[in-house]
């Protein structure tokens, strides 16, 4: 990934302005505390990431399609267990805790996804 793509800025977690900022005051896709805590501004070029009142509840329009991708197939999976060898039987709970665990990561990229479809990369940073 290369510096001043908007896929860095969303998988990084980083200020779709600057790309140095953090979006999230506890940094990193898998974590366990301050979820979707964010800072009001960045703290490297000081962009606003408050931007309006309820901004953010338009990240669960963009998060929804995800969980789909992820939970469609692993329901189709889940019918087709009868049929198949029972190691496959023991897989699929971790399968399905797995999803459940993905679903942090999910909520900070949709909230990245959205910040970068408002703010542009400026390269003066």
């Amino acid at each position: 990934m290369k510096k001043g793509t908007k896929l860095y800025s969303i998988l990084k977690l980083k200020c779709p302005r600057c790309q140095i900022g953090n979006l999230f005051s506890n940094p990193g896709l898998f974590v366990f505390s301050r979820i979707l805590e964010m800072p009001d501004r960045c703290a490297h070029c000081k962009q606003d990431f408050k931007l309006e009142p309820g901004f953010y509840t338009a990240a669960l329009w963009i998060s929804y399609p995800m969980v789909l991708i992820i939970f469609i197939p692993l329901i189709l999976l889940g019918f087709s267990l009868d049929d198949i060898h029972s190691f496959f039987k023991f897989l699929y709970p971790i399968i399905i805790i797995l999803a459940f665990v993905l679903q942090i990561p999910l909520m900070r990229i949709a909230r990245a996804i959205l910040l970068n479809m408002t703010i542009d990369f400026t390269k003066k940073w």
